[in-house]
């Protein structure tokens, strides 16, 4: 075992450095956003909040150099640290959270300045209010996972989140692409769970990553995201190994209405009372939707409520022992509150974690069972 796994993170929160939290942005009058790109709007979103004013964005892209970016102007890196006056910050905006933050090292940018992505769902993963109550489930997360990238990943991770330092973050190598986990799955032949579906962008990443040899049950109970996803599948060479469920999961069979945005990335939902055009959905739980279907894999990917759609699953988790890829940074506790679910619910799974490939910050949880090994 590692010194990291041995030592834990709860050794002492405090040899991270000193907490920063959200409210640490307060202060600025003033704010630059690093990224001119959609992730901004999220970004916005938090200075409305505080009441800072956009200033400007920054962009290493040349073309958006001296153009307007939703109403503020958009400056090369270079001119950054003549606009730093002790009253304005430098918010990152953009996925590349390393190197950006190791940009503006380099061009002398004070580190109190500087921001980490943040937005309505993130604004509460930081300081020492992230971390409130989890001592006992810390000290015991680094001897839980199965790897040393993991526990290396999770070091790192909870390091920026307490110090909101992005160059505290760093990837684990053992992800190789979208989901793709090495040696966890999905595999030929298997029956993937796509929870979450959205358009379809992960059912087809696995496809390809297998050649059309698995089948993906896509959960999506949104409609224009639906209506996205038989797109996909009526236009993709891949489609025929899709089929579209119009649910979402849930610990238990359900109507709700459910709260989605559009502004932004993608059309996103969630059943947290966002404002935006509504909608009545179907809840049900896995084990019902599959209770005469082998699973052997299954994605969650559900804004905040991935805990109740594996608590849906309990039947199937002890029937087939499926493959898993959950995302575990909606709110923070879940990156240590997961894993407790997933061994109270199955026991004999092994716990991987890791991110996006791009995107640091954002972990998933990939699990395969000790029976399936």
């Amino acid at each position: 075992m590692s010194a990291a796994a041995k030592r834990g993170p709860a050794a002492g929160l405090a040899r991270y450095g000193a907490p920063r939290g959200i409210g640490a942005l307060a202060p600025f009058r003033r704010a630059i956003l690093f990224g001119a790109g959609a992730s901004a709007v999220e970004v916005e979103k938090i200075l409305t909040r505080y009441g800072i004013a956009l200033a400007a964005f920054a962009d290493n892209g040349a073309a958006k150099q001296g153009t307007i970016f939703r109403g503020a102007p958009v400056v090369a890196p270079a001119a950054l640290p003549a606009m730093i006056d002790g009253t304005t910050a430098i918010v990152i905006a953009s996925v590349y959270q390393v190197e950006i933050a190791a940009q503006l090292r380099d061009l002398g940018i004070p580190a109190e300045a500087v921001f980490p992505f943040v937005s309505p769902m993130f604004a509460g993963h930081f300081g020492a209010a992230a971390f409130a109550g989890a001592e006992e489930a810390l000290a015991g997360l680094p001897a839980r996972l199965a790897d040393e990238a993991s526990r290396a990943y999770v070091e790192a991770l909870i390091a920026y989140r307490w110090t909101m330092d992005p160059l505290r973050l760093a990837r684990n190598p053992k992800l190789k692409g979208f989901y793709d986990y090495e040696g966890v799955g999905p595999f030929a032949g298997d029956h993937i769970v796509d929870v979450g579906a959205y358009d379809g962008d992960s059912a087809v990443a696995y496809l390809k990553r297998l050649g059309g040899e698995a089948r993906v049950s896509a959960l999506e109970p949104l409609p224009q995201n639906r209506a996205a996803l038989e797109a996909t599948i009526a236009t993709h060479p891949f489609g025929g190994r899709i089929a579209a469920v119009p649910f979402g999961a849930g610990a238990a069979p359900m109507s709700a209405e459910i709260d989605s945005e559009n502004e932004g990335v993608d059309a996103r939902a969630t059943l947290r009372g966002k404002p935006g055009a509504r909608a009545q959905i179907r809840i049900e739980t896995l084990d019902r939707l599959f209770a005469h279907d082998r699973v052997d894999f299954i994605k969650i990917d559900i804004e905040g409520h991935d805990p109740a759609a594996l608590e849906g699953a309990r039947a199937i988790l002890n029937r087939d022992k499926p493959g898993l890829a959950i995302a575990a940074y909606h709110a923070p506790e879940h990156l240590w509150t997961i894993p407790a679910l997933l061994d109270a619910l199955c026991p004999g799974y092994r716990i991987h974690v890791g991110h996006h490939p791009a995107a640091a910050y954002e972990c998933e949880l990939f699990c395969v069972h000790d029976a399936r090994r």
